[in-house]
């Protein structure tokens, strides 16, 4: 449940910080009803210039997620490498430093597998390809290239870098599945809107 609550945390920032809050910083709603005190953007609707502007960004942000995983992976290594080399006096080999058998399997074995924030990096990448998917069919294929990378990226790093992981229960992978069923309704409505333009 606490990974589940995590999962949804998580998603809901990615969500809000990369998509909601680009679309409503750059927002003028002076014509409408409602503004939410949103009257200072320059752009009152789905046009060239916000597709321009804010749709580059969420492109490049997009572009983003797709060598992401291979730096974090990169850099994982170059400190794990630096951590044993350390350990072992910068030797190619050489005896321990570690004073104790936790020390030394604290340095020499990997992390722990956390799955809730992968699938918070799924539903993220989800979430924002079908908001602006319609205007921007280029995220598709963006989309379509994160999980592929992400997928032999986490597969590599579960053979080779993570220790064992945890045994997740069909709970947490339940709770995604279900959260995923609404990205095509933010599909139409945002293609809807996008069109009506």
């Amino acid at each position: 449940m606490q990974l589940s609550k995590t999962t949804n945390v998580t998603f809901y920032v990615q969500v809000f910080n990369s998509a909601f809050l680009l679309l409503m910083v750059n927002a003028d709603m002076s014509e409408q009803p409602l503004t939410l005190g949103l009257t200072t953007g320059a752009l009152p609707d789905f046009n060239a210039i916000w597709f321009r502007s804010v749709g580059d960004i969420i492109v490049a942000a997009m572009v983003f997620n797709v060598y992401y995983p291979i730096v974090e992976v990169l850099g994982y290594w170059a400190l794990r490498i630096l951590f044993r080399c350390i350990d072992r006096g910068c030797k190619l080999k050489g005896d321990t430093g570690s004073t104790s058998i936790q020390g030394y399997i604290n340095i020499y074995q990997g992390p722990l597998y956390f799955m809730h924030y992968k699938y918070s990096s799924i539903l993220t990448i989800v979430y924002i390809t079908f908001m602006y998917g319609f205007g921007m069919p280029v995220l598709f294929p963006i989309a379509m290239l994160s999980f592929v990378v992400m997928y032999f990226v986490e597969k590599f790093m579960l053979f080779y870098g993570h220790v064992m992981p945890p045994m997740y229960d069909e709970r947490l992978s339940n709770d995604v599945l279900s959260k995923l069923q609404f990205a095509p309704i933010l599909y139409l409505m945002f293609g809807y809107w996008m069109a009506s333009n």
